[in-house]
């Protein structure tokens, strides 16, 4: 993670608005310089930023493709554009594939931003707005579980080459059923490690009473007001383009 000097708070709420106002836009052009945005603010946040952000990009290529393919071809309302047959392919539908591409791809890179973020970094920001600890200790761990069990399943497939089983080169039913139950076993892991979690945290006292105490405190300073100021007044300029 590259080091920042604004406060982690300023970073969750650049991210909210990014992830807002990407619903409320509606235009392609909007969408696509939010987008733009939101892939720059990514980079900015990551180390070796470009390569993790297309990274991300190449992973979920076949997920979004897959998802506007059925907005185009089963949404009929509209202009039609094409036809062949019983495929037919409406404006309306290449229109809406697009803003929801556009959207999700927002999203995930707003939770890229946020993922480099540490428990310690989530309590400072919640704490400014005098929000429980449990809040931001949940919110925290619930953001790192999603890379975790991709790793997981990562490491499972590696061990399963490692064994001589490629899984590429089964059918599609039988890496179905692999991917299937190497899935199962990295959630069954993961939930274990969350049960061992939890106790480590009931023994260092986590939700034991009285008033916290931390070592690294920061403020929100007016460079963080100029700096949320700025941004929102260019979200809300891109969203009315």
């Amino acid at each position: 993670m590259k080091k920042s000097s604004l406060h982690p708070l300023t970073h969750i709420l650049m991210a909210l608005l990014l992830s807002t106002f990407v619903f409320i836009a509606k235009k392609p052009v909007s969408l696509l310089c939010l987008t733009i945005l939101a892939l720059l603010y990514a980079v900015w946040r990551m180390e070796n930023g470009w390569q993790k952000v297309f990274k991300t990009l190449w992973h979920t290529l076949p997920f979004l493709l897959v998802l506007a393919f059925f907005q185009i071809v089963f949404r009929r309302t509209g202009t039609l554009l094409w036809s062949y047959g019983i495929l037919k392919i409406s404006e309306e539908g290449v229109l809406i594939s697009l803003q929801l591409t556009l959207r999700l791809l927002t999203v995930i890179y707003c939770a890229k931003a946020l993922a480099v973020m540490d428990y310690t970094e989530f309590s400072k920001a919640f704490s400014a707005i005098r929000l429980p600890e449990e809040l931001s200790f949940m919110l925290s761990y619930a953001i790192h579980l999603v890379p975790k069990f991709l790793g997981q399943l990562k490491g499972f497939v590696t061990g399963l080459k490692l064994r001589g089983i490629d899984a590429a080169g089964l059918s599609f039913s039988k890496r179905l059923r692999v991917y299937k139950q190497l899935s199962i076993t990295a959630l069954a892991e993961l939930i274990r490690s969350s049960e061992t979690a939890a106790i480590a945290l009931e023994l260092r006292g986590f939700r034991s009473e009285g008033k916290r105490s931390k070592l690294h405190r920061q403020k929100f300073s007016y460079r963080d007001l100029l700096c949320l100021l700025f941004f929102s007044v260019l979200v809300i300029i891109v969203t009315r383009i």
